[in-house]
């Protein structure tokens, strides 16, 4: 059964290669480069170089604590590999009776990051779930976000009966990007435990 599990993370991970080699070195680029080295994940793509950590290791957020270096480094990678990744983070943050505070207190950091949708996208989307066009629907909607997360947007619009509503946009393709970054993110974790008791802790 374990061989045929690997052989499926394996499979899910070739076909999405470019994702993997992208969060492969963020993962690198911010203090984890040795460690996906140990794991040998890098060998698994011909011709892939991992880039080495520009971490600077005298940085006091990376020398004051195991646990705030691991924070700060997940912190780093989350925010460029995105909303997934922010809102994971976001959740881990939460976690006080979990990890340590150093630890949490870098991923609480990740919670005033979201990057907006444009409008014209997000009517797109909005569209596109209500089957027709929101103007049948709404007499007005400010184009100026009330709120911004990782998963979407929301903005305040008027109905055609002038009751004022909230209007929740979910970014586009998440679920299945996060299905994805998911899956990948498993497969490295299980290699990267292998080659460090400390990250299986």
């Amino acid at each position: 059964m374990d061989i045929i599990r690997t052989g499926r993370d394996i499979t899910r991970t070739i076909k999405n290669v470019s994702r993997f080699k992208e969060i492969v070195s963020v993962l690198a680029r911010n203090g984890f480069d040795e460690l996906i080295q140990q794991s040998n994940m890098a060998n698994r793509l011909p011709g892939f170089i991992l880039p080495r950590s520009k971490i600077d290791e005298k940085d006091p957020k990376i020398s004051s604590s195991w646990s705030s270096s691991i924070g700060y480094r997940l912190r780093k990678s989350f925010e460029e590999l995105g909303p997934g990744f922010v809102k994971l983070g976001q959740m881990l943050s939460t976690q006080d009776s979990l990890f340590d505070s150093d630890f949490t207190n870098e991923l609480k950091l990740l919670q005033d990051k979201a990057t907006p949708i444009p409008f014209d996208s997000a009517m797109t989307i909005l569209d596109q779930s209500l089957g027709k066009s929101h103007m049948e629907v709404f007499s007005s909607i400010d184009p100026q976000p009330i709120g911004m997360a990782s998963i979407g947007v929301v903005y305040k619009g008027k109905l055609k009966n002038d009751k004022t509503v909230v209007i929740k946009i979910r970014r586009p393709g998440l679920l299945k990007n996060i299905e994805r970054d998911f899956e990948l993110l498993k497969f490295i974790v299980a290699k990267m435990e292998k080659a460090s008791p400390e990250i299986k802790y």
